[in-house]
């Protein structure tokens, strides 16, 4: 099996012993690694969301004061909904 793969790249005069041992040349001035357009631009996101913090603490002081305030009034419809999707309510209560 490995001479027939030797043989596909062009080292088919190796013998099996040889072509066993054998490693391509990896420092080949021809060496060279191409990436798409979608590729190089997930890299340049995935850089930049290591500078978004993982808490927005704007947000949640926002939300503290207005809970603090009374001035809050999540929607209970949408919470009930979450709950029931959640499992942690079912529709027989």
């Amino acid at each position: 099996m490995i001479e027939k793969i030797a043989g596909q790249f062009g080292i088919g005069s190796l013998s099996s012993t040889q072509a066993k041992k054998w490693r391509p040349n990896v420092n080949t001035p021809s060496d060279e690694a191409s990436f798409s357009l979608f590729a190089v631009e997930l890299a340049r996101i995935s850089g930049e969301l290591k500078n978004v913090p993982e808490i927005r603490e704007d947000l949640v002081d926002d939300f503290r004061s207005k809970v603090a305030n009374g001035e809050y009034h999540p929607p209970l419809e949408g919470i009930a909904h979450q709950l029931f999707l959640a499992g942690i309510m079912n529709d027989q209560e």
